[in-house]
């Protein structure tokens, strides 16, 4: 990253060499590149290979493969996705290059664009949430009331909590969520909704999902620092990033 923040980019490569255009996909909040190939007939990266694309996986600093740390949007804006950018455009030769672009990689990623800090990019495609972050009463009120109190008993949040949970605090936070979602089996699933949302679950209909992947989100599910809900609700409270 521009601060000097060790991050990856991973390149997907099909059978065949590529015939269109790089393209870089950015993940969201607790989760990492890999949360693109779930386990399913032809996930996105699949698809995008066989329509000829060179698919490009960016890790930015809220990746939970990398140790947490108390990330903010800006910080992505700034540091994370010019240089991502500027490393597929170096390692590929093309001038310009596309994205598609998730959750908060999409309101930081959307930051970088509008302050012209990755001019590379020639198409944008956002996804759940871009400039004007909306969301339901249940949310807004979990930002603006619970927020207070869970940083006085954890500097993150972690779905990983419902395969082990280390501390007190995460035992309690584990209980209370356990005792309020009953949508199905997967702790790690009800501890996402907890953090992200409004429902049950917040983030998917389990009638989408196959057995597979519904097993394969506990992993990819982990750390979220209090310093990014802090930020959103500021943000939700403006209207605006």
């Amino acid at each position: 990253a521009g601060d000097g923040r060790p991050l990856d980019v991973i390149n997907v490569r099909g059978g065949s060499e590529p015939t269109r255009s790089p393209v870089l996909l950015v993940h969201g909040a607790g989760v990492r590149a890999s949360v693109f190939r779930a386990p399913v007939r032809q996930n996105i990266v699949d698809a995008l290979i066989e329509h000829g694309y060179d698919v490009w996986l960016e890790n930015w600093r809220a990746s939970i493969d990398f140790e947490p740390n108390p990330w903010t949007l800006d910080q992505a804006a700034l540091f994370d996705h010019p240089q991502a950018v500027k490393k597929v455009v170096e390692e590929t030769g093309h001038e310009r290059i596309k994205a598609i672009i998730h959750c908060q990689g999409s309101t930081s990623f959307t930051m970088s664009a509008i302050a012209g800090l990755v001019p590379q990019v020639d198409t944008i495609v956002s996804n759940a949430v871009s400039l004007h972050p909306m969301v339901p009463r249940w949310s807004a009120f979990k930002l603006r009331y619970a927020r207070v109190p869970l940083k006085a008993l954890t500097d993150y949040l972690n779905p990983q909590w419902g395969i082990q949970a280390p501390t007190l605090p995460a035992k309690f936070i584990t209980g209370l969520v356990n005792l309020s979602h009953h949508e199905c089996h997967n702790r790690v699933c009800k501890l996402v909704s907890f953090t992200y949302g409004s429902g049950f679950p917040a983030l998917w209909r389990h009638e989408n999902l196959n057995a597979e992947t519904h097993e394969w989100l506990k992993h990819e599910f982990a750390h979220v620092p209090m310093s990014f809900f802090d930020q959103m609700s500021r943000c939700v409270a403006a209207g605006h990033l």
